[in-house]
């Protein structure tokens, strides 16, 4: 991976709107929904050009449903 870190982001854990009953019903669209405002964010209030995430890795090497490293690229790259 090329870019620096920026940080890393539970998505279970942001809570941008008042999802209530709708977090326990649809739990992945919710989570990916968490995921495009944080992003969002992210590249609204910086000097970032663009973001890249990956799943995290647990210490036993899997990767994270709901766990992300987000990295600073200056330029994005097409996955091979």
């Amino acid at each position: 991976m090329t870019g620096q870190l920026l940080g890393t982001v539970d998505v279970r854990e942001l809570h941008s709107l008042r999802w209530g009953l709708m977090r326990h019903l649809f739990p992945t669209f919710v989570e990916e929904i968490e995921l495009g405002r944080y992003l969002k964010r992210i590249l609204a209030g910086s000097e970032n050009r663009g973001v890249m995430i990956e799943p995290h890795r647990e210490l036993n090497g899997r990767e994270s449903t709901h766990v992300f490293d987000v990295y600073r690229v200056e330029t994005i790259e097409p996955r091979a």
